[in-house]
């Protein structure tokens, strides 16, 4: 194999995992919160638990972005509709309010994962991120330039 055919395979395969890194992270964070809610749910006998699902779609769109985050709201759905609503394991509910209460929670996960996403690309969040990777002496020479003579001496 030539090294420009394993450089493109490396493309190859960093672009795959681009795309499903974050469906897969996804995925694993709404399979999490469903396990741990249909556990809880039967001690804590409350109402309203699907708001719960707000903490990975917030977590998932700061890191990957508003789309990843519309995918988080649509599973969550799903799995809510099917395991915490009456009847269990069914995708009927039973009750209106409930179906009303499953639309309100969509529509505000799909307005909270496009707020969030903008707040996590604004431009100093960035700044923020990049200088992040920046050795501390780097970012502050008179700090490193202080501790240096402390060492010295």
């Amino acid at each position: 194999m030539s090294l420009s055919a394993e450089s493109q395979s490396g493309g190859a395969i960093k672009a795959f995992r681009r795309r499903v890194t974050p469906i897969t992270v996804s995925l694993a964070l709404v399979a999490f919160t469903t396990v741990v809610l249909w556990l809880i749910e039967p001690r804590l006998n409350k109402q309203h638990l699907i708001f719960i699902y707000f903490v990975p779609t917030a977590l998932i769109a700061i890191r990957y972005g508003s789309i990843s985050a519309m995918g988080v709201t649509i599973a969550s759905s799903f799995a809510a509709a099917y395991l915490l609503y009456p009847p269990h394991f069914s995708f009927l509910i039973a009750r209106p309010l409930d179906l009303l209460e499953l639309a309100l929670f969509s529509l505000l996960a799909l307005l909270a994962s496009q707020v969030v996403s903008g707040f996590a690309n604004d431009g100093e969040v960035e700044k923020r991120r990049q200088r992040a990777g920046v050795p501390l002496r780097a970012r502050w020479p008179a700090t490193a330039a202080l501790f240096n003579r402390a060492r010295a001496e």
